[in-house]
C-alpha cells in the first residue's frame, strides 16, 4: 500500500499520540527531576554527586541516566512495536543506520561496514603462522559470510558504501599470497548455488543452524585436504540428521531493536544426528560425559515467552571443549565467534578433540594456551565482520586479531 504525503503526517500524529500516552501511562516521567537535577548540576561544573539527585548511591553520568530511564519504561516493546508498525509504514529502511541496522523491502535485516586496510590482521596473522610453523601446528582461516555476498547491495537498496566482502577480499588475497590455508566459505555458497539470503536469519546477524551443519562439513574437507585428516565427509550429510521446526517462533537481536511488528519473527531449525554419538564436555568440575544432544538447552524453546524477553534460540547450542569418543585422531583449537555455536557441534563429530576459544574474552597469553594444548591444528574462524574492528578501541572485537 503506498502511504501519501498527506497519510503520512496522519500516521506521524497517531503514533506520537499513542506514544505519549504509552509514556504518561508509565511511571518513567517521574524521572524527568532527576534528569533536570543533573542538568543543572553539570551546568555549574564538576561531576554531579548522589545527593544532589534522589536514589543515587554515587558520582552520576548522563549514560546511567539514560539507562534507567530506558529500564523504567514498562511499556517498552509495546513502544518498539508501535515504532516497528511506523517504519514499516513509512518506508524508513535506513532509520537504525546510526547503529548499523538497515533493512530492505522484504524486512530483512543488513549491516553496513567502513573500509579496512587490514595492516594489523595480516600482520599479526603472519607472525602467529610463523610461531605455529615452528611447533609444527597447523593454520587455517576459515572466512565465514555475512548476510550478503556483494557489497553493491548497500549501494543499489540505500544509496552508501558497504566495505565487508571487499575487507575480506583484500586480507584473503594478502595471507593466502603469503602462504597461509584459506577457506572461504563465500566461495563455497557460490559452488554449491546456495542463496546466502537462506542461510541467515532475517531478525538476527547469525546464520541458521543448517547452516552451521553445512560449514562444518566444508570446514572438515579442508582439514582433510590441508592437514592429512581423514575424516568421514557423510557425518556432514544432511540426510542422516533429524530436524525439528518452528515457525515465526522468535525475534532475533536486531529485530528487537526495529521491532516484530516491522520484520516479522523468524522460523528455527534444531538439528541433531541421527546416529548415536559419545562425546565428553568440558565443565568447570571435569568433564561431563554425554551426548550430542547435551549441546542443546531445549529450555530456550519456550514459546510462552515474549519475544522480546525470550532468550536467544541462536545460543541454545553450546559452545564448549569437547573429546569426541568415537574419533581417533586430531586435537584443533578453534579461534572463534559467535557463529561457532552451531557449527563447533558439529565440527567436533569428525574428530577427537575441539577447544573453543573467543579472544574477545581471553585475558591470558594465547601462545602459553597453545603451548599446553599439544594441538594439531588451530582454526582462525571469523566472520568477516572481525577484519576491521582493531581500527576501533571501543569495538568489543577489538582483540580479535591480536594472537599473542
Amino acid at each position: 500500500m503506498t502511504v501519501t504525503r498527506y497519510g503520512k503526517k496522519t500516521l506521524a500524529i497517531l503514533f506520537l499520540l499513542m506514544l505519549a500516552a504509552a509514556w504518561v501511562s508509565s511511571d518513567s516521567y517521574t524521572m524527568l527531576g532527576e534528569i533536570c537535577g543533573y542538568l543543572r548540576q553539570q551546568a555549574a561544573g564538576g561531576p554531579v554527586e548522589a545527593a544532589a539527585i534522589p536514589d543515587q548511591e554515587s558520582f552520576v553520568t548522563m549514560e546511567g541516566l539514560e539507562t534507567k530511564y530506558a529500564a523504567s519504561l514498562k511499556q517498552q516493546p509495546m513502544l518498539i512495536e508501535l515504532n516497528g508498525i511506523m517504519a514499516k509504514k513509512l518506508k524508513m529502511q535506513g532509520y537504525y543506520g546510526g547503529i548499523g541496522i538497515y533493512v530492505t523491502g522484504d524486512g530483512y535485516i543488513v549491516t553496513a561496514y567502513g573500509p579496512a586496510s587490514t595492516d594489523y590482521e595480516y600482520e599479526e596473522i603472519m607472525s602467529f603462522k610463523n610461531y605455529l610453523d615452528e611447533k609444527g601446528i597447523h593454520l587455517i582461516y576459515v572466512n565465514k559470510p555475512i548476510k550478503y555476498l556483494d557489497d553493491d547491495l548497500f549501494r543499489d537498496a540505500f544509496g552508501i558504501e558497504s566495505y565487508g566482502n571487499r575487507n575480506a577480499d583484500l586480507l584473503l588475497r594478502r595471507i593466502a599470497g603469503a602462504g597461509v590455508d584459506v577457506i572461504d566459505l563465500r566461495d563455497k555458497i557460490l559452488e554449491d548455488g546456495l542463496d546466502i539470503y537462506d542461510m541467515f536469519y532475517r531478525t538476527d546477524h547469525h546464520w541458521k543452524t543448517w547452516s552451521g551443519l553445512w560449514a562444518a562439513g566444508k570446514i572438515a574437507a579442508g582439514l582433510n585436504e590441508c592437514c592429512g585428516y581423514d575424516i568421514d565427509l557423510s557425518l556432514y550429510d544432511e540426510s542422516r540428521y533429524t530436524f525439528t521446526d518452528w515457525e515465526a517462533c522468535w525475534l532475533g537481536e536486531q529485530g528487537r531493536v526495529v521491532g516484530a511488528s516491522y520484520v516479522g519473527l523468524d522460523d528455527y531449525s534444531e538439528i541433531k544426528p541421527g546416529f548415536e554419538t559419545d562425546i565428553s564436555f568440558k565443565m568447570p568440575e571435569g568433564f561431563r560425559h554425554g551426548s550430542f544432544d547435551d549441546y542443546i538447552d531445549e529450555s530456550m524453546y519456550d514459546l510462552e515467552l515474549d519475544v522480546y524477553e525470550a532468550p536467544s534460540w541462536h545460543y541454545s547450542y553450546a559452545m564448549t571443549d569437547v573429546v569426541n569418543h568415537d574419533a581417533t585422531y586430531g586435537k584443533i583449537l578453534v579461534l572463534g565467534d559467535s557463529y561457532d555455536h552451531v557449527l563447533v557441534p558439529f565440527l567436533s563429530l569428525g574428530v577427537s578433540e575441539v577447544n573453543v576459544l573467543a579472544l574477545r574474552h581471553f585475558e591470558g597469553s594465547l601462545r602459553d594456551y597453545i603451548a599446553a594444548g599439544d594441538y594439531d591444528t588451530v582454526l582462525i574462524c571469523y566472520t568477516e565482520f572481525m577484519i576491521g574492528a582493531h581500527d576501533d578501541p571501543q569495538s568489543a572485537n577489538y582483540r580479535m586479531f591480536t594472537f599473542e
